[in-house]
C-alpha cells in the first residue's frame, strides 16, 4: 500500500485539491466557538486542511506515515512561512 501513496503524492503534490475539505471547515466553525488553539492532524497527507487551520492561527502538528507527504508539506508551508507548523511522519 505505501508504493501507492508514495506514487501518488510524488506525481501529484494536489491529488486532494487546495481547498481545505468540508469536513476541516466544520471543524474550524467548532474550534472558533470554543476556542480551540491546537490541533493534531493524523493522516494530514499534503496537509491542505493543516494548511488552512495554521491560515487562521491555529497550531498544528500535522502527521503522515508517508514521508514523501510530510516533505511536500513541510516545503509548502515553508514557502508560504507559516511557522506554527510542525511536520512529523512515522517510521
Amino acid at each position: 500500500m505505501s508504493e501507492i501513496w508514495n506514487k501518488v503524492y510524488k506525481s501529484d503534490s494536489t491529488f486532494f485539491g487546495q481547498e481545505p475539505s468540508n469536513f476541516a471547515l466544520l471543524c474550524f466553525n467548532h474550534m472558533t466557538v470554543n476556542n480551540v488553539r491546537k490541533i493534531l492532524d493524523l493522516g494530514t497527507g499534503h496537509g491542505r486542511d493543516s494548511i488552512f487551520f495554521v491560515s487562521n492561527g491555529i497550531e498544528v502538528e500535522a502527521l503522515d506515515y508517508y514521508a514523501i507527504a510530510v516533505e511536500i508539506l513541510g516545503k509548502v508551508a515553508k514557502e508560504k512561512r507559516l511557522p506554527q507548523l510542525f511536520d512529523v511522519t512515522q517510521p
